[in-house]
């Protein structure tokens, strides 16, 4: 006699929502058949809040609506779990994707036909067993006889099944892939080619702002009577600032003088 007992020794824990399995249309039946690192900035606080949102946005690939009820069971992995209920609940149910991989998520994985008519046969405890024992059983049956009850068997066979449902990837989940596949790359090398001109770009909008700002602040210390170096008086007594200022100011910036030596009068 088999010794359901003995399955915990693998591992195997028991669902809490077990019920019995569910009953089809035809029992045991098989199916036969790179601006993604800067953007626009306003100012300090809209861009800390526009770079938290990009980098907490994850990349969708999968594009339900774009694919048949088989295929988006097929893909999944609830589906990979239990993959003969899976193909029993496409086959003869009408339920939709979401619907039967919840089931498959709360139900006791199901056994192939061959493997429910062996084990009924050879143990005699099997008719007391509920659905989440019998599957357990039939798991430790198999590992310790060399799949004689065709427990493996059946759920690779099931799995092939499925993965013949699996349908070509859409434009948009191809471009989704690309783009999750480029953000991976970003953020493990440092000096990919968007990384290297998201810094230029960073770099050039930084020496904007700081030239701008220089020149602001320029024009308030003219207003108090202090003459910076390349001003110019006028009769009346007005201290004028060279022509292009903040486009100099940034022309230093772009040479590599430092900030702080354009904070001096």
């Amino acid at each position: 006699m088999i010794n359901p007992n003995i399955a915990h020794l693998l591992g195997i824990s028991r669902k809490t929502t077990a019920t019995k399995q569910p009953t089809t249309k035809k029992a045991g039946s098989l199916m036969k058949n790179f601006s993604h690192l800067w953007g626009s900035r306003a100012d300090a606080s809209a861009d800390i809040v526009d770079t938290d949102k990009q980098q907490s946005k994850a990349v969708s690939i999968a594009k339900p609506s774009q694919h048949s009820r088989s295929h988006n069971v097929a893909i999944s992995d609830e589906a990979k779990a239990s993959p003969i209920l899976a193909i029993r609940l496409l086959k003869d149910t009408d339920m939709s994707s979401s619907k039967i991989k919840k089931r498959l998520a709360e139900d006791p994985e199901a056994l192939s036909v061959f493997t429910q008519n062996f084990m009924e046969q050879g143990d005699p405890t099997w008719e007391f067993q509920d659905d989440e024992e019998k599957a357990m059983t039939a798991l430790t049956y198999s590992t310790q006889n060399g799949d004689s009850n065709g427990y493996f068997a059946a759920k690779h066979r099931a799995i092939k099944a499925l993965a013949k449902m699996v349908e070509p990837m859409t434009e948009d989940e191809t471009q989704a892939m690309i783009e999750r596949n480029t953000q991976l790359m970003n953020a493990a090398d440092p000096n990919t080619p968007d990384n290297v001109e998201a810094r230029k770009q960073a770099e050039e909008e930084f020496n904007q702002e700081m030239a701008h700002a220089t020149a602001r602040r320029n024009d308030r210390l003219r207003a108090t009577g202090v003459m910076l170096r390349g001003d110019a008086k006028r009769v009346s007594g007005e201290i004028v600032a060279p022509h292009g200022e903040a486009a100099s100011i940034k022309a230093s910036l772009d040479a590599g003088v430092s900030p702080t030596a354009l904070t001096r009068p």
